[in-house]
């Protein structure tokens, strides 16, 4: 299979589909009967509790794990709730809404595979913890969509076990080497005929997500632009960004004097992408915490429990830095040997070509993606460059865009000289 840096757009489309077929002989199911009931409750603002309660009875699992999340140290009941009513009052409509539709996407993305069951269960703890971090961002970033935010962040490397399952050794190796989902990210790009998003964004597809959920999930490894809109899609990409990127095992080789020196800055690279104060984000991982312990119970049918929580605030800390500080490290770098560090203006500046507008911009981990985006800035069509350089033609080509005329390539080449700099 080819290597997924190398497709075209059309490439892409047609590996869509072959994922989906793959997904298919699997065991995936196409559209959950639970799942598709309760994504059709989330898209409705004026769905009620009682809507939701209706659905999660007829499933006597997730029932048993909402009466135990009711009777948990987190709502402090005098006597016990024996009543499912009562206990989805208690929970209230976002956080119901969270565990409910969580429950039900997790065990229907986790392939039955015994020999893949450690990977699984290791990927769903951690994915347990991204979605309350993200949960948790949402109430300061993007009040009212906690929910969206919990599942986005439950779900985005939900394709790991599967990708285990689908590549088999190759993936394996990768999976052993990369410390975190967002350098995995970067190899299975470089290396691998498909990467574990695009196996995410097929499962979101065959499933029918909704807009709001589909496209965080889409772009969860791929930095928002400066100028990106900030609208209900805009934060929930910003929080599923922040939350891909953290690292939740400790890094061997660091010196604690690195570790230590880092942690600071990844800390203030994440505030200003979420936007949130000091104060606030200290708040954010301490919730975060006292969450996770809680819910990870709900989860524990697929999710193993990350252990030494008390260690937990330290690992988010330093856990950001391996994509956001390694940006920051090389701007510092060319700061410290003379050369210029391109602004986050030149960065994002856009090209039109052949009446399309494309974006050309650096990543966080130092790669050049470029963009083809709508009309009103939204990015349907990327190319990652390749390490060995692309040229404008190469470039328009794999973005499904017509030769470009000399122009053009003068124009793309300043693009790309801008930020080779």
């Amino acid at each position: 299979m080819k290597q997924r840096a190398l497709l075209t757009a059309t490439q892409v489309i047609e590996l869509y589909e072959f994922l989906s077929r793959r997904l298919e002989a699997i065991g995936i199911e196409s559209q959950p009967e639970i799942v598709l009931k309760l994504l059709d409750l989330s898209k409705r603002s004026d769905a009620q509790l009682k809507e939701y309660a209706n659905v999660i009875k007829t499933d006597h699992a997730i029932s048993g794990r909402v009466l135990k999340l009711a009777n948990s140290a987190m709502f402090a009941q005098r006597t016990p709730v024996s009543n499912l009513e009562r206990a989805c009052t208690l929970l209230g409509i976002e956080r119901l809404k969270s565990v409910s539709l969580g429950f039900h996407l997790s065990r229907a993305a986790t392939a039955k595979d015994a020999g893949l069951k450690g990977i699984a269960r290791k990927t769903w703890g951690q994915s347990v913890f991204r979605a309350c971090m993200a949960s948790q961002a949402a109430k300061v970033v993007a009040p009212g969509l906690g929910a969206e935010a919990f599942v986005i962040g439950l779900m985005m490397d939900a394709a790991v076990p599967l990708c285990a399952k689908l590549i088999g050794e190759p993936f394996l190796k990768l999976y052993v080497e990369c410390n975190g989902p967002g350098k995995l990210y970067r190899r299975e790009f470089e290396q691998l005929g498909f990467t574990h998003v695009d196996v995410v964004t097929v499962l979101a597809r065959r499933w029918r997500f909704p807009e709001l959920l589909s496209r965080p999930l889409e772009l969860h490894h791929t930095k928002p632009a400066e100028n990106a809109k900030d609208d209900s899609i805009g934060r929930l990409h910003r929080i599923a960004y922040v939350v891909g990127l953290l690292e939740l095992e400790p890094v061997d080789h660091a010196s604690p004097s690195l570790m230590n020196a880092a942690s600071g800055g990844g800390m203030v690279t994440a505030q200003r992408m979420l936007r949130v104060s000091d104060g606030e984000m200290s708040k954010l991982v301490k919730a975060t915490l006292e969450e996770y312990t809680i819910l990870i119970e709900v989860f524990s049918e697929v999710a193993a429990g990350l252990v030494n929580i008390e260690e937990l605030a330290v690992l988010v800390h330093n856990g950001l830095l391996s994509c956001l500080d390694q940006h920051l490290e090389e701007s510092l770098g060319r700061e410290l040997s003379g050369g210029a560090t391109p602004t986050d203006d030149a960065r994002q500046s856009a090209l039109t070509i052949h009446d399309t507008r494309i974006e050309i911009v650096r990543e966080s981990d130092g790669s050049v993606v470029a963009f083809v985006t709508d009309s009103v800035g939204k990015r349907v069509v990327s190319h990652r460059l390749l390490t060995s350089g692309d040229t404008p033609g190469n470039i328009c080509e794999n973005l499904g865009i017509d030769t470009p005329t000399a122009d053009d390539v003068t124009r793309i080449n300043a693009r790309l000289k801008a930020l080779a700099a």
